[in-house]
């Protein structure tokens, strides 16, 4: 039985690797410390890996607090390297969230405002159906540097539910591309956990495509990854790592739930540990490969996630609340408080980044990645970006300054709104602005706003909106402003 699953596991991933046409994976010993190839990279452009966790929380890291189960992969890159801990996404959902990580761009003015879906929800709600591919991107200006690139994992930046016409991933500068659902090419499709997705992208076609299981995507994406690699060696490579063990339904195995059971407040919490140690074992994994490979020598390694954790009602039951840790931030996944919006951001370049340096101070957004990267690679920023360069960071220079952060959950005069926590408490207004340590929500045209100072309060429990009405107004003004000047949703 054991060496029928492994010859599946091997024929998937030689499938896997076909698809995305590099070769299977090397299973032989890795050669020995003393013997290992120097990096081949030319000087001054590193190999970037972007690992990109679905809805893992503010706290779910142990470097970042998590006392029921330890992380030690992502903590020693943490430890090893930079720990921003005033991260923010741009959005508190997944698909905006990472229109504003490619594009540098705060999503409500790519046309992202949620989640991607079919296209009646989308019409409705205000969402596009894609990113829209001409729009500059890390990919495309990382290639244009030199890089070759490839994207692993979760996309959902459209294709899928009953849009089989969206662009590609390759369509958006990378060389390569493996997805799953919500996203066309050359894709897995997960067999056990919310099957009528993935059956819904099978009858899309659209590029080749196999059926797993949820528990053994990262493996693959992992595998592929280090075949992606291997491949290219000879230049600074990019790859998206895309991962999504934290989102639910969670599908961890059974060594790793036997490993964590008991050790959650539910069921439901001990899969979700389960899955995130896991995670970070297989990830664990992967760096260990590269590494001997050589190739961590000369590889900035981003981590981060790309919201908050779920929030969804079925996990409020008998007392419980949902899996996944804020560390007593308010809000969670779908919610423009800082549970929702608030990550750590772990910067990890050998030789390069302040080892165990802990910014505390610098706030950055999402936004900010394309930026950065563009710095690294010496590549030239284009034009209307929102980001900043956080480059300095990871020298350890903390950044004291920026422009203010905006946000959008929604959009106004849509027929529908986006979802919302299951906690009342949680359910935040869909728009806010960040002034140094001044953050203000507000509903649509600026109605009940809500003014926290987050270095004083970081949990957002004090509104200040009646007491500071200077500052209320100054940044309701910004504010409003900045959704007056929005694009109107335009339908494909």
């Amino acid at each position: 039985m054991a060496r029928r699953t492994a010859m599946a596991r091997w024929a998937a991933t030689t499938m896997f690797a076909a698809l995305m046409g590099v070769a299977a994976p090397v299973t032989t010993a890795a050669a020995p410390a003393a013997d290992r190839p120097a990096p081949t990279t030319a000087a001054g452009k590193p190999n970037i890996l972007f690992v990109l966790v679905d809805d893992m929380g503010f706290g779910d890291l142990s470097v970042m607090g998590n006392r029921k189960v330890q992380t030690p992969n992502l903590d020693r890159l943490a430890r090893e390297g930079v720990l921003m801990t005033q991260f923010y996404d741009a959005a508190p959902i997944c698909s905006a969230s990472r229109a504003g990580l490619l594009t540098g761009r705060f999503p409500a003015e790519v046309g992202f405002i949620n989640y991607v879906s079919d296209r009646a929800y989308n019409k409705a709600i205000g969402q596009a159906d894609w990113l829209d591919p001409k729009l500059p991107n890390i990919a495309r200006l990382l290639k244009g540097a030199g890089y070759e690139t490839a994207h692993i994992g979760k996309w959902h930046l459209g294709g899928g539910r009953d849009i089989g016409d969206a662009p590609w991933p390759t369509a958006y500068g990378f060389d390569h591309s493996f997805t799953t659902f919500e996203g066309l090419g050359p894709r897995v499709l997960v067999s056990d956990e919310e099957r009528f997705l993935a059956q819904q992208s099978d009858e899309l076609g659209e590029g080749p495509r196999f059926w797993e299981l949820k528990t053994n995507l990262t493996g693959l994406y992992a595998n592929m990854a280090v075949d992606f690699v291997a491949q290219h060696a000879d230049k600074p490579w990019f790859v998206n790592l895309w991962l999504n063990d934290m989102h639910d339904p969670w599908a961890p195995d059974d060594e790793s739930l036997s490993d964590v059971m008991g050790k959650g407040t539910s069921s439901d919490d001990d899969r979700m540990l389960a899955s995130l140690v896991k995670m970070d074992k297989t990830l664990g994994r992967l760096f260990e490969r590269l590494d001997q490979m050589g190739e961590m020598d000369n590889t900035l390694v981003i981590v981060t996630s790309d919201n908050g954790p779920s929030s969804a009602q079925r996990y409020y039951k008998e007392g419980n609340v949902a899996p996944g840790s804020t560390e007593n931030l308010r809000g969670r996944k779908w919610s423009l408080y800082e549970g929702g919006i608030r990550q750590p951001l772990i910067l990890y370049w050998r030789g390069h980044a302040k080892a165990g340096h802990r910014d505390e101070r610098t706030v950055a957004q999402g936004v900010d990645l394309l930026p950065t990267l563009a710095r690294i690679a010496g590549a030239r920023t284009p034009a209307g970006i929102d980001g900043v360069d956080l480059s300095p960071v990871i020298e350890g220079h903390a950044i004291a300054q920026r422009p203010d952060l905006y946000w959008a959950y929604g959009k106004e005069g849509a027929e529908k709104e986006p979802p919302q926590p299951a906690l009342e408490r949680d359910q935040a207004p869909p728009f806010a602005i960040r002034e140094g340590d001044w953050k203000l929500l507000a509903e649509a045209g600026g109605e009940k706003p809500q003014l926290f100072d987050l270095a004083k309060d970081p949990v957002e429990a004090r509104d200040l909106a009646a007491s500071e009405p200077a500052v209320r107004d100054r940044l309701l003004g910004k504010l409003k402003a900045w959704m007056a000047a929005l694009p109107e949703y335009r339908t494909r």
